[in-house]
This record gives C-alpha cells, structure tokens and sequence, in this order.
C-alpha cells in the first residue's frame, strides 16, 4: 500500500520542520486554504492552546501527506467545510446513541479514512504535551475535528480527468 509510508514520511517531516519553516508552511497553507485556516481559527476558543495548536499541525500534516502523494488539493470553500462538519457530526451522533461510552475502534471505524485518521489521531497524541486529554468530551471534540479536517481535504481533491467508462 503507497498511502502509509507516505504518511509516515509526511509525520517524519512535519515534525523536523525548524520554527522558521514551520512558519514557511503555515503562511502557505494561510494562502492555500483561508476558509480552512478560518475554520481552525474560530475554534481557538474551543480548546487549550497546546491543543489548538497541535488541530493547526495535524491540518498541515494532512497538507503534507496529500502534497507528498502528488494529490492536489483545490481551495476548501466554507460550503465543503459546513457539508463535511455535519456528516461528521451526524455520524458521531448516531455514534453516541448507539453507545454509553465511545470506544476507540468504533471512532476510527466510523471515521471517513480510517487509515489516515488513526495515523493523524497518534500524531496528535504524541505532540500534545499531556497526551490526548482523558476528559470524554474533550477528546471526543478534538476526533470530530481531525476527521472534519481529513473530510474537508479529501472533498477537494482535485480528481484529473481520467478516460471516460464506456
């Protein structure tokens, strides 16, 4: 499978980047993505700042491993982000009635990339200074926005023309 060691070269990277080019991919993933970077940005009340700080790494992860798999991503409009946002959260919700307490694999199956999420989802884990928080509702947020940011990435693929089925 070609997705997983370029993803791992995409976690690999991100995490060598020096503060000045972290600041370099930032400023370009501002330019390419300002509907996305704004979506992130009005979350910053949501969560604590290393937490915000790490959704904002785990969106130019996600940047990274799409560039790095020669895919390209066309501007996310505010329309795919309110399109992605409610299937997401209306599978967690589906989730949550289902279910007492939200186990793990369940997120990660229900998640719409399984694969990428487990791997953004570690990442995320990793950086965070303490770790994903222990609070339900907190880690439970943090997952619904990882998957919002692999679905909104995913919505605007730019899908060349490839030959017509007959």
């Amino acid at each position: 499978m070609e997705a997983a060691p370029t993803f791992d070269h995409a976690i690999h990277r991100v995490r060598s980047w020096t503060d000045q080019e972290y600041g370099l991919n930032l400023s370009a993933f501002m330019d390419e993505q300002p509907a996305l970077f704004g979506f992130l940005l009005n979350l910053s009340e949501e969560f604590e700042d290393d937490e915000h700080d790490q959704l904002v790494r785990s969106a130019l992860l996600l940047r990274e491993g799409f560039r790095l798999a020669a895919l390209r991503v066309t501007p996310i409009t505010n329309l795919i982000i309110e399109d992605v946002t409610t299937g997401v959260v209306e599978a967690f919700e589906k989730l949550e009635e289902k279910e007492v307490e939200i186990d793990l694999d369940a997120v990660v199956a229900l998640s719409r990339s399984p694969y990428v999420f487990a791997e953004v989802r570690n990442f995320l884990h990793q950086e965070l200074r303490k770790g994903i928080p222990d609070t339900q509702l907190q880690k439970h947020n943090l997952m619904i926005v990882i998957d919002i940011l692999i679905g909104c990435f995913e919505e605007a693929l730019e899908i060349p023309d490839g030959p017509k089925a007959s």
